[in-house]
């Protein structure tokens, strides 16, 4: 559990990694993906109205869009890639009983295929923004070591704030 005298801060600065290798060119942000349940309208005698029900641990198509700053050689073999994809980054939090600021870590490990190689734009003494985007099949993240949210659509895995909700779906069938 975080500790109650602390704010977040902001990200003091991030890497992104295909498998091991650091990518050099990627863009200062990277979108990360909402996570929209599949759901399914409930409506039947005794309720007083309809209720929009999530089917626990499955979600709808999800993307990640990786910037880049201009077009090179990594780039698009990043772009054919299966590897994973690793975001590690220090988000800096202050301590509003000391004053401190201290820092804690945070790693986002994605999988999944390429969907869209966009080259970019061609600009005289510019930046090209290309970019790959991933469809996601696996994303973990993590805070200082512990998992706070992991969902691997090909095992049936969803953990959210460290209980796997998908546990007991998994020893019934």
């Amino acid at each position: 559990m975080a500790n109650i005298y602390e704010l977040p801060d902001k990200i003091n600065l991030f890497n992104v990694y295909d498998g091991k290798t650091r990518l050099v060119g990627v863009s200062a942000e990277v979108s990360l993906p909402s996570f929209d349940p599949l759901t399914d309208t409930l409506n039947v005698a005794g309720l007083a109205g309809e209720i929009e029900s999530e089917v626990v641990g499955s979600f709808g198509s999800m993307k990640i869009e990786i910037p880049f700053e201009n077009l090179y050689e990594d780039f698009f073999v990043f772009a054919a890639s299966t590897n994973p994809i690793v975001i590690r980054g220090s988000m800096e939090v202050f301590n509003m009983q000391t004053q401190a600021k201290d820092s804690r870590a945070i790693v986002i490990t994605v999988k999944g295929r390429t969907l869209n190689i966009n080259p970019g734009t061609f600009k005289k003494g510019g930046k090209g923004n290309p970019s790959v985007t991933k469809e996601i099949t696996y994303i973990k993240i993590t805070i200082d070591g512990a998992t706070q949210v992991e969902l691997d659509k090909l095992n049936s895995i969803f953990v959210l704030g460290g209980v796997d909700l998908l546990a007991k779906v998994r020893s019934q069938i």
